[in-house]
């Protein structure tokens, strides 16, 4: 055996250690996860009707005089929002994220995309890189939605594209779709693009220009609302799995350690009796 018994009991009290801290984790994440997710579902089939009446109305109006959804002039400026986590230990939830980022920037030209980052992963991620310009950085949210900071974020983001500054905005952020599976995407954020489809003849009451200023900004706070809700989902999800894998490897590591222990203890009461009965043999000789 190459290890002592004292050197494995060591390392027994280590794996203990760290496999009360990942369980510890586990049941905080989880936690969160279950708070996050009720959010989630209680805000995601009114967006999704918000959505709809959007859609079905500008599908119904031949004219639409909205700055959310005039084309800007083609000069190739983005905005990207990337929403990544402030810590770790979620698994690849950051990685995967900032593998559709890579692929997305590869496909336009650098130069002309500006990041507002949400989250200290992502900003530790491209402080590095050269060629990309970050407007703005949001640090400290630590996967806990906030409205005012919700508000503070999207507020940038709209003023930096009806100022002018960029023709596009782009939301990156984890799809939540249940707690082990999330889908990394990056989303045309603005201008609002109406998908066409069944006409409505609507009876507009108020006037349509109003309805339509009031409905729309409403529309694109509830989108980005439904994004930042499920990045921290996900995150939160992603940290649960990680943390219950931890668990679960340190259980079956202590098992292990726990067998060869008992295995050399074995081996050296062996090794004393072998002496013993040698030492009796050799007194009898």
């Amino acid at each position: 055996m190459g290890q002592s018994i004292r050197q494995i009991k060591n390392r027994i009290k280590s794996v203990e250690n760290t496999e009360k801290v990942t369980s510890a984790m586990q049941m905080v994440s989880s936690s969160k996860l279950n708070r996050m997710d009720m959010l989630l579902v209680a805000v995601r089939p009114y967006f999704l009707k918000v959505e709809s009446l959007t859609n079905n109305l500008l599908t119904s109006v031949e004219q639409i005089e909205s700055p959310f959804i005039a084309s800007h002039q083609a000069s190739g400026k983005i905005l990207l929002c990337l929403i990544t986590s402030d810590s770790g230990l979620c698994g690849v939830y950051n990685n995967n994220i900032f593998r559709v980022v890579d692929e997305f920037l590869r496909s336009r030209d650098k130069s002309k995309v500006k990041l507002v980052l949400v989250g200290k992963k992502g900003f530790n991620y491209f402080k590095k890189h050269e060629g990309v310009e970050i407007y703005n950085s949001y640090i400290g949210l630590n996967g806990k939605y906030s409205e005012s900071s919700a508000k503070e974020i999207l507020k940038l983001i709209i003023d930096k594209y009806l100022s002018g500054a960029v023709d596009e905005v782009y939301v990156a952020y984890t799809h939540f779709q249940s707690a082990l599976v999330h889908k990394p995407i990056v989303e045309k954020f603005l201008n609002l693009d109406p998908q066409k489809g069944k006409v409505y003849d609507y009876i507009f009451d108020p006037d349509r220009a109003q309805i339509l200023d009031e409905l729309i900004p409403r529309y694109v706070w509830m989108k980005f609302r439904l994004m930042l809700l499920e990045a921290f989902t996900a995150e939160h999800a992603s940290r649960t799995v990680a943390m219950k894998m931890a668990t679960e490897n340190a259980r079956d590591m202590l098992q292990s350690l726990t067998l060869l222990r008992n295995k050399v203890r074995q081996a050296k009461i062996t090794e004393e009796m072998l002496d013993i009965i040698s030492s009796a043999e050799a007194l009898k000789g």
